[in-house]
């Protein structure tokens, strides 16, 4: 219990306790324990947000009723929706894990509106971290880029974004049961998670502890340290980058003497800064092919419905025509 305390005492002066926050809250045991540490800790101005995404018929519902009667023993106001995970992934073509995040975002930025309160605590905690970067990387990310404990999220529709905060990143999963036992905190089992149907459930119980055993230690606190220098790093490379977002064209010698890594932090900031989406590795590789006048091409489609142009030594974006 010591570590969850002296987690929130981090952030106190960041995230201090008078203020109101939304707290997600799916009645497993880290969210159950985060919210009741936070309520011990002496964060009273708390919105308990659930959402039930159908996916285990009779339980879901049960984990619903559940997390309601929490919220009332602990006199906190607390909010409830359900939504079709399953219908939405199979209507969209995507991943029920893809799905479900974003019903979560859409529903804590109603729930944001509806308390005028746009800041979250969430649950995830260092095992999730590993998991987290393990998919990044494998996915082919920029690093081994992880979350971090404060976090903006921008949600389609709605004008505020979110800020997701997440004070037991560095905490254990380990950690947060024995909290929960030693505190006789009770919470709710999903046996959903101990069946390796999704990426973050095999990497959880396939992937993960396979590493453990072939490095003979937990290789989650060494992954968390490579993702903090990737931060680290990465925050370097942004800031350095923010002296060209600004600039509508870009000159092509000074990106081609850049370092590759800078080059392209640059490209992605100024691109997006300029309303482009979704800026593949693709797309940065086609960026660079553009600064070779003898071979490349000096215009080239973007997401988005822009044209990445060269002209006289210079990249600039403009928008496609509309007919």
């Amino acid at each position: 219990m010591d570590s969850l305390n002296a987690a929130l005492l981090l952030w106190q002066n960041r995230w201090p306790r008078r203020r109101r926050y939304l707290v997600g809250v799916s009645g497993g045991v880290d969210s159950v324990v985060l919210l009741r540490s936070l309520f011990s800790n002496g964060y009273k101005n708390l919105v308990v947000c659930h959402l039930d995404h159908r996916l285990r018929g009779k339980a879901s519902t049960a984990d619903a009723r559940w997390v309601s009667r929490l919220a009332t023993a602990l006199n906190l106001p607390c909010l409830t929706e359900k939504c079709d995970v399953s219908k939405e992934a199979a209507t969209a073509g995507i991943s029920s894990e893809t799905a479900g995040r974003h019903a979560r975002h859409r529903f804590f930025a109603q729930a944001a509106k509806q308390h005028r309160c746009p800041r979250i605590f969430l649950a995830h905690h260092a095992d999730d971290q590993t998991e987290t970067v393990l998919m990044n990387l494998c996915r082919g990310s920029a690093g081994l880029t992880g979350m971090s404990p404060e976090t903006t999220l921008a949600v389609p529709g709605f004008r505020t974004p979110l800020t997701l905060l997440r004070p037991f990143l560095t905490l254990s999963k380990t950690a947060i049961r024995q909290a929960s036992l030693e505190n006789g905190w009770p919470f709710r089992e999903d046996a959903s998670n101990a069946i390796p149907d999704v990426v973050r459930n095999r990497l959880r119980l396939e992937v993960v502890p396979l590493l453990d055993t072939i490095f003979q230690r937990p290789v989650g606190p060494a992954i968390a340290r490579a993702a903090v220098w990737t931060q680290s790093a990465r925050t370097y490379l942004q800031q350095e980058a923010a002296l060209w977002i600004c600039q509508e064209k870009l000159r092509v010698s000074e990106l081609v003497a850049m370092p590759p890594v800078l080059r392209d932090t640059v490209l992605t900031s100024w691109l997006r800064a300029r309303g482009v989406p979704d800026i593949s590795v693709a797309v940065l590789a086609q960026a660079a092919a553009m600064m070779n006048p003898a071979t490349g091409p000096a215009r080239w489609n973007l997401p988005g419905n822009h044209f990445l142009r060269r002209r006289t030594g210079w990249l600039f974006v403009e928008p496609a025509i509309q007919a």
